[in-house]
């Protein structure tokens, strides 16, 4: 019994500890990318929310019906969308968790908290609801579909073609944001 419970404490610190590890990379690597999504889920939530449950769905189906197909083309190609939706779903999760740790940060009237204590704070936030049966999964799915739906929404508005002479998404808008004094 007590060591059933020690591997599930366990299980759980794996998978936060390395959900912001690579939440920290992304957001490292494309600070504009989390600043935009976080702006589309704050903008749109039930939209975002819409779009990341309908990925979702369609991911896992899609997924699901290339398993059954013989050999191995199948499984990887199903095991190439699990990927796929994973990663879009820790960039998602790093922008509603920046967002989550940045009003909390501000609430403990911190000023102007930076982007890698309120990716680290809303994490440990979302996922320590997340243990609370019921209520904290749905929380927790909540965060993680509207997520998803933000970058989605992100990747819409930069595969739109642009006109001629103007710069790409988001470019012009980097200098307004609220994380512009930070040193990067």
């Amino acid at each position: 019994m007590a060591a059933e419970w020690l591997i599930r404490v366990a299980t759980y610190l794996v998978v936060v500890s390395s959900s912001m590890a690579a939440m920290t990379l992304i957001a490292a690597a494309a600070p504009s990318l989390v600043d935009r999504e976080r702006r589309a889920a704050r903008s749109g939530m039930r939209r975002c929310f819409t779009w990341g449950v309908v990925f979702t769905i369609n991911c896992v189906l899609l997924a699901a019906l290339l398993a059954l197909v013989d050999g191995a083309l199948g499984n990887v190609a199903a095991l190439a969308i699990l990927v796929g939706l994973l990663v879009v779903s820790l960039a998602g999760l790093g922008a509603v968790a920046t967002e989550v740790g940045y009003r909390v940060l501000l609430l403990a009237e911190r000023p102007k908290p930076n982007r890698l204590a309120s990716l680290a704070v809303g994490t440990l936030i979302l996922f320590s609801v997340a243990v609370i049966p019921v209520f904290g999964w749905l929380v927790f799915t909540g965060g993680l579909l509207t997520g998803i739906g933000a970058f989605l929404e992100v990747a819409a508005q930069d595969y739109r073609p642009l006109r001629r002479g103007s710069e790409a998404p988001g470019a012009g808008r980097a200098a307004h944001e609220e994380w512009a004094h930070e040193q990067r």
